[in-house]
């Protein structure tokens, strides 16, 4: 057994140097005037929420490599970091490698471990498809960046931004574009959003590609807008997130189908003939979980959480106090995917992913930021179940497509990442990707329920008859 010494080299890198400082700055502009762009294509009364969102993205980045670099010293973002250097040098050598860019992650493996640098506590990466299409993907954008490590992950951070950026104007349009600022508050502007989705990482990729295709579907279903180009780039990106974490592009497409059973249902005037119907496709949905083998999706998120923990553990001195303080109460159990065990646990589940950590469980300064954000998420709910007396807050969710939407694909995504989980530096990355969602739908309630006050003191002004 290798040494935790020599271990530790494998994972633990110096990624950051003076290079990339010098070169961060004009990166920067280049970026800013890309931005700028696309600001001018938008509504004037956008623009500002638009640039504010751009620069949080690039100070999260900046921020989040740095912090990775001098603070941990290891990371995700590093291997897949030299990940890409292996892909890289390997080109260089022969030219006739860079077919291993697009080939299988079978293939890639034997290529990997078949080489005088191959490293066994680092070829599981490669075994991975998830893992390596980050590489390659980082890999690709090294020769427009000078292989420098902070300049590939402003790359994936803008692609971030972009699709963050058209999730934000989706849900402002459904929004009628009312409460705009309090929605680029919650959707755009959230520490966790800005900060986890900005570096060299899986969750970056798969966020901006997540509002990427929730743009071109609403386009298509809302605007009649659907160009061959937006159908080539849809396929494109639902492929590259299905092969990063296929779990969801799962959820998407089961949140759609859901959406479209519940629209259906809408339609139907008949009280007993909707209920019997709904009835009918619970029932349908309870006898499709149980005959589905859905453990594959479930070790999808275990095998990634459990991967990145042992490449923590590879660094021991290090890890073992940080697992300590960022686990908070959360413990390794034995993980049965079966229905049953599903619907037992989903409630506590659930409110553990969305509105943990607490206060009290922070035990690190990174913790602690995401604890008062969920803190002030879990104050936003319960405000709003007082204000809309229980009812007034479920009745709009079961009203509105794009709000039952949304509050599917959350509950779902909370369910499967809070039941796969094992810290909470974990599920902080892992649900920023349908935080959004969780966040709209609370701003549409509350634009609702002020609309619905606001209309009932203007009926009672004109029936105050003037003396």
């Amino acid at each position: 057994m290798a040494k935790p010494s020599s271990i530790t080299a494998n994972f633990s890198m110096e990624a950051i140097f003076i290079y990339d400082y010098l070169i961060l700055i004009p990166y920067l502009i280049i970026f800013f005037l890309l931005a700028r762009s696309m600001a001018k294509q938008e509504e004037p009364r956008l623009r500002p929420y638009m640039m504010t969102a751009f620069w949080l993205r690039m100070l999260g980045c900046v921020l989040y490599s740095m912090i990775m670099q001098y603070y941990y010293g290891y990371g995700d973002s590093f291997t897949y970091f030299k990940g890409s250097n292996f892909f890289t040098s390997k080109i260089s050598e022969d030219p006739g490698n860079i077919h291993y860019l697009f080939a299988s992650a079978k293939d890639i493996a034997e290529w990997y471990k078949a080489s005088p640098e191959s490293d066994f506590a680092f070829s599981g990466y490669f075994t991975h498809p998830s893992g390596n299409m980050v590489m390659r993907v980082s890999a690709f954008l090294s020769y427009v960046s000078f292989n420098r490590f902070l300049i590939i992950s402003l790359f994936f951070a803008f692609f971030s931004f972009v699709g963050q950026w058209r999730m934000f104007r989706v849900f402002d349009d459904i929004n009628k574009k009312q409460r705009t600022g309090l929605m680029a508050i919650a959707v755009l502007y959230s520490p966790s959003l800005w900060f986890w989705g900005s570096g060299l990482l899986k969750d970056s990729l798969c966020l901006g590609g997540l509002g990427c295709m929730v743009y071109i579907l609403y386009n298509a279903i809302e605007k009649r807008k659907l160009s061959p180009w937006n159908v080539i780039a849809f396929l494109a990106i639902f492929y590259c997130v299905a092969v990063i974490k296929s779990y969801i592009t799962n959820i998407l497409l089961i949140s759609i189908v859901f959406t479209m059973a519940f629209v259906f249902i809408q339609k139907i005037n008949n009280y007993i003939i909707r209920i019997g119907l709904l009835l009918f496709i619970i029932l349908i949905s309870f006898v499709g979980l149980s005959l589905i083998d859905i453990s594959s999706q479930i070790n999808d998120l275990v095998e990634d959480a459990v991967m990145q923990i042992n490449a923590y553990q590879q660094n021991y001195e290090t890890v073992s106090a940080e697992m300590e303080d960022s686990k908070g109460g959360f413990t390794m159990k034995a993980i049965d995917p079966s229905l049953s065990t599903i619907i037992k646990r989903a409630p506590g589940v659930v409110l553990s992913c969305l509105y943990r950590p607490f206060l009290w469980e922070s035990r690190k300064i990174i913790i602690l930021f995401t604890s008062l954000e969920s803190t002030v998420l879990l104050y936003c709910t319960l405000y709003l179940l007082f204000k809309g007396k229980i009812v007034g807050f479920f009745k709009p969710i079961f009203a509105e497509r794009y709000m039952f939407f949304s509050f599917t694909l959350s509950i779902l995504f909370a369910l499967i990442i809070g039941f796969t989980t094992f810290n909470f530096g974990t599920m902080i990355r892992y649900k920023i990707i349908f935080l959004p969602f969780f966040y709209f739908m609370l701003v549409r309630l509350y634009t609702i329920l002020k609309n619905g006050k606001a209309q009932q003191v203007s009926l009672h002004a004109q029936d105050i008859k003037p003396l």
